[in-house]
């Protein structure tokens, strides 16, 4: 496949890399990968069958890095460097990363457009797009949308342990030192924030509602376009994956598609994967 090299700025002046796939006929529909936490533009394979499956089907792709890439990763702003990567990352302005994707795949032509989150991609495109009502976007997909407080509370902390974990990081917070690593024992990754970690474990945070499977899922009933969501029966993440989709099919009535024998990544189930995307795609965009 032949790609290229792409490097854009945010709104906030945030220099990003990624590369875009192109077909060689023209065409005005294009899929946008956002990688998921700790994740990058290139490190999952089924990014790789994506987007050839895409291109054979006359659709371009775009993967690229956003503020969340690495667990510390140096960024370039203003001519400056500085350390942001998923442990040090406000949720909230990944809003700007997907908005400026958006933007520069617009000024190519491409004028229907389908967002495609990865994990903690999955929240932020849903938030992004519950939040600007883009009419440019035309289908979200969600691979692998795991309920990340779930996760944190019931499988890396405990229940004691977890109510413990979430006092300390909010008063971290109230006292201006959001941006500080939580003690030792909290950090499920390295220099993990007092921020992030409320945002990966609070259920009442922006991230933590959005796939609350307990709840009414309401960030995602705003969603006007057509949903597409997939899990590995076997993903490492997510507590009772197949149930999960269920009850998404149930709640918001989206497409949904389990694989079976996959883990979090799809690993070794890649061109399936790729084909159920791009099948989804043809039928529903």
């Amino acid at each position: 496949m032949q790609s290229e090299l792409i490097r854009f700025k945010t709104k906030d002046n945030l220099k990003l890399q990624g590369l875009l796939y192109e077909p060689k006929q023209e065409t005005n529909k294009a899929i946008i990968h956002v990688h998921g936490w700790i994740g990058n533009f290139y490190e999952n394979t089924f990014i790789d069958s994506i987007a050839n499956s895409a291109l054979q089907k006359n659709i371009a792709f775009f993967t690229f890095n956003n503020r969340g890439a690495g667990i510390v990763t140096e960024f370039i702003r203003n001519d400056k460097r500085e350390n942001i990567g998923s442990s040090l990352e406000i949720f909230e302005e990944s809003i700007f990363d997907i908005e400026e994707a958006v933007n520069f795949m617009q000024k190519k032509g491409y004028k229907e457009i389908i967002l495609q989150g990865h994990s903690l991609g999955c929240q932020k495109i849903i938030y992004r797009q519950n939040s600007k009502k883009d009419r440019r976007i035309k289908g979200l997909i969600l691979l692998s949308p795991v309920n990340d407080v779930e996760f944190v509370s019931k499988k890396i902390l405990g229940k004691s342990k977890y109510k413990k974990s979430i006092k300390i990081a909010k008063e971290m917070i109230q006292n201006g030192k959001g941006q500080d690593a939580v003690p030792g024992w909290m950090q499920f990754y390295p220099l993990l924030s007092a921020n992030m970690f409320i945002q990966v474990s609070d259920p009442a945070s922006t991230s933590g509602k959005i796939f609350d499977y307990s709840g009414e899922l309401i960030e995602l009933k705003n969603i006007e376009t057509p949903v597409l969501a997939i899990f590995g029966s076997k993903d490492n993440y997510q507590i009772e994956p197949a149930e999960k989709l269920e009850f998404l099919k149930n709640t918001i009535g989206c497409s949904t598609f389990l694989m079976n024998n996959s883990d979090h990544w799809f690993t070794s189930h890649e061109r399936v994967l790729a084909k159920n995307v791009l099948q989804w795609i043809t039928k529903n965009i």
